[in-house]
């Protein structure tokens, strides 16, 4: 019996605790539906509704639009003032502000975000102040920097969006053009000796490309550089954020000479060879290329390490030919050999070979050729191991024609003897 009744009361309990979490999810929702019930006698909405100006009257209905209006914050929450009585609703005294100073925007929208039983309501972050305040972007604005963006320059102004809404200035899909709105600024970053040609450049990147596609997972500005606490470029969270992604590249790189570099001089990490922005798709061409990111670019020509870096070239294209050759083979016999073969055991060695040379490509940033050696010779014999099956069914093809004319022959002959004896019949009769 007292188990019975422990259960009750706990079945209770859980039944009052989850309807008590519904209700709560939907507060914000009711609160916004009670103000814009009540729009109509909203002083700021009435008022600029009215005027039909072309600056003052799109701030509601880009308002209305927005995530702020939904969660029901509304004019007065931003711009102070009392919106409940026109004769006062403009009055200093009432806290009207109007328009604020862009100094002043970080730290009025952390009125609400870094409220955080107020952003728990909307299941958000309530430390982008805090990271914000520490950015680059953050410190440059609090030291009077008038170009330094704030968050209306990412986020909009009155038609603030949802991150995750297509149409936001901060949605993922978005946010290289958002960034770029700023780095493009050629009299902005002229003046600080700077570079303004970032988007441009990452158009140009083999990250861009796939991000084109519909590649999601590819990065974009704020996957390298962070969204709120954005760090100088320079600081090693961003020199080496590429680790985010590329883990296995960074486990080798972790086991050669060049992190060891790393840490005593701040080079070379991933950028001094695969750049930062025009991040192009790498080749073992770079190991012997002359280009700015190219080993010679560090290393002398006769220098132990440039010697070194040659002979993982040579290793590298013997592999990779074997397995290019491997596989236009496979691709000629399957368009020429109309069927007749049990080939997925040999198109399964084929992808193990294509696998292992991709792991190659990892094991280079050990930057050790004996490393290399290993797994080379495992995908050089399952290449070899293709091609000459290929060569075999090739050669079986060849017996089997040969023996098909043969066949043909002996045929025809037969046919021809067989008609040979019926017209000598045939004169007989």
């Amino acid at each position: 019996m007292p188990r019975r009744i422990g259960m009750f009361f706990m079945s209770r309990f859980s039944f009052s605790v989850t309807l008590l979490v519904f209700i709560l999810s939907f507060a914000p929702l009711a609160l916004s539906q009670q103000n814009h019930m009540n729009l109509d006698k909203y002083v700021c909405v009435v008022c600029h509704s009215d005027l039909e100006d072309e600056i003052l009257t799109p701030p509601v209905k880009d308002w209305k639009e927005s995530a702020h209006f939904e969660a029901g914050i509304m004019c007065a929450d931003c711009h102070g003032g009392n919106p409940n009585d026109e004769e006062i609703a403009m009055e200093p005294s009432e806290g009207f502000v109007g328009k604020p100073e862009k100094k002043d925007i970080p730290k009025l929208c952390s009125k609400c975000h870094s409220d955080a039983k107020m952003m728990r309501a909307f299941n958000q972050r309530s430390d982008q102040y805090e990271l914000y305040s520490g950015s680059v972007h953050g410190q440059k604005s609090a030291s009077g920097d008038a170009d330094a963006p704030t968050c209306v320059d990412c986020h909009g102004k009155h038609k603030i969006l949802k991150v995750k809404d297509p149409n936001s200035m901060a949605h993922r899909k978005n946010i290289p053009e958002t960034c770029g709105g700023c780095h493009s600024k050629k009299d902005v970053f002229e003046k600080r000796r700077k570079a303004s040609n970032q988007l441009e450049l990452y158009k140009k990147s083999w990250h861009y490309q796939k991000f084109t596609e519909g590649d999601v997972l590819v990065p974009t500005c704020m996957d390298c550089h962070g969204n709120h606490g954005i760090l100088p470029a320079r600081s090693e969270r961003t020199q080496t954020v590429c680790f985010n992604c590329h883990a296995a590249q960074a486990e080798n790189y972790k086991s050669s000479p060049h992190w060891t570099a790393f840490k005593k001089t701040g080079e070379p990490v991933c950028l001094n060879c695969h750049k930062n922005h025009d991040v192009v798709r790498p080749s073992v061409a770079k190991f012997s290329g002359k280009g700015e990111s190219d080993c010679i670019q560090c290393h002398e020509e006769s220098s132990p390490a440039y010697v070194a870096g040659l002979g993982i070239q040579s290793l590298m294209l013997s592999t990779i030919k074997a397995v290019e050759t491997a596989q236009t083979e496979m691709e000629e016999f399957k368009a020429n050999a109309h069927g007749g073969f049990e080939i997925s055991g040999i198109e399964e060695r084929l992808a193990k070979a294509q696998t292992n040379l991709a792991e190659l490509h990892i094991i280079t940033h050990k930057m050790d050729v004996e490393s290399l050696k290993k797994t080379s010779e495992t995908v050089l014999s399952q290449a070899s191991s293709v091609s000459g099956d290929i060569h075999n069914m090739l050669a079986e093809i060849q017996t089997r024609k040969i023996g098909l004319a043969g066949a043909w022959f002996v045929f025809l002959g037969l046919m021809y003897s067989i008609w040979a004896m019926g017209k000598a019949y045939e004169r007989k009769e």
